[in-house]
């Protein structure tokens, strides 16, 4: 309980510090004020039961990330414990119906996190994580969040909670305004018809904010393992001024992608190596199913190439310069330091 009311005290301080630029400023009203108070409470409720459920039994604290990374079981030639599971693809969030009397108007420049915790690690796994001084913006025309994870395939089999605290900049600190804070969970995997014998279907789940709506796409892959994406650049140099699109889709359900890059107006990030940074690399495929990489580069005219590729239980696959590592699922137990659960080479 000393915990929870160190939570609760930080969450005070913070409306305390919010009310005094308000006094200052001037610029937001009692209502503003007490919509902000109750959202924040939300937050602090959960972090109250995750706490309570997860906190001690596994020696974390809320605002820790997953120590499982991706990869896992990838060069393992066994594991005991690790099999194929119900992958939880999310293909996209978008803002929508923003309540422009709430004072907000497009383009957005927004920052703040979205993360899922699922039954393999109950620590976040961040799906979007910006910092005030590096915002996104989001226009009307292209409402949909460049999201940067997972940081590993998500797995349903509990239910899984994600965590929104979205807020959109100002022109000062004291004029940013709370677009979404919220938590929602969703329901058993079986519920979404995750079952390998069945085609998957992609659904939509609706969170509603104060001053928008977010909007989840995702699917549930039944009997899925876990693909890490590389795309390297292996001739030549990458053109200046060249955007690119980079999207792993499933033979399953073709019509929906997973973009794993858009560069869209700005420079390709590639490293030394010429491996492109791509913002998401891990996607979940049936392994009976087929995965799909393709890259699109705007350069006199569309050029399209794409990949496909067979899902293992391990190793790695390698085509045209893009590199897919395979891997099982395995949940942590209570105890695990991040050491344990590195990767095995």
């Amino acid at each position: 309980m000393e915990t929870v009311g160190c939570q609760q005290d930080q969450a005070n301080r913070r409306r305390s510090a919010r009310d005094k630029r308000t006094s200052t400023t001037g610029t937001r009203s009692a209502v503003e004020i007490h919509e902000e108070r109750k959202e924040d409470e939300k937050i602090v409720s959960f972090r109250r039961h995750w706490e309570n459920c997860y906190g001690k039994v596994y020696g974390c604290s809320f605002e820790d990330t997953t120590i499982v990374p991706p990869m896992c079981h990838t060069f393992e030639l066994f594991s005991r414990n690790a099999i194929p599971d119900n992958g939880f693809q999310i293909f996209s969030i978008k803002v929508d119906q923003l309540k422009k009397e709430e004072g907000l108007q497009w383009p957005l420049q927004i920052y703040g996190l979205i993360a899922v915790r699922d039954y393999i690690d109950p620590r976040r796994n961040l799906l979007f994580h910006c910092s005030r001084d590096n915002c996104q913006t989001i226009t009307e025309e292209d409402p949909f969040m460049l999201l940067t994870g997972p940081s590993r395939a998500v797995v349903i089999l509990d239910p899984i909670s994600f965590e929104v605290q979205l807020k959109v900049k100002g022109q000062t600190e004291s004029e940013d305004k709370v677009l979404v804070f919220d938590v929602f969970t969703t329901q058993h995997g079986v519920s979404y018809g995750g079952h390998y014998w069945h085609p998957p279907h992609t659904y939509t789940s609706y969170l509603r904010g104060k001053r928008s709506d977010l909007v989840f796409t995702f699917a549930v892959l039944g009997q899925s393992v876990e693909a890490t994406i590389c795309v390297e650049v292996v001739h030549g140099s990458w053109p200046e001024e060249t955007p690119v699109r980079i999207a792993a889709s499933t033979a399953s359900i073709p019509h929906a992608d997973v973009v794993l890059l858009d560069s869209r107006d700005a420079r390709v990030p590639i490293n030394d190596s010429g491996v492109i940074m791509l913002s998401r690399k891990a996607v979940s495929v049936e392994l009976s199913g087929e995965l799909k990489v393709e890259v699109k580069v705007q350069h006199f005219g569309e050029v399209v190439k794409a990949c496909v590729f067979a899902p293992k239980k391990s190793t790695t696959s390698c085509k045209l310069g893009i590199t897919v590592g395979w891997s099982l699922f395995d949940p942590i137990t209570p105890g695990t330091t991040p050491e344990q659960h590195l990767p095995f080479f």
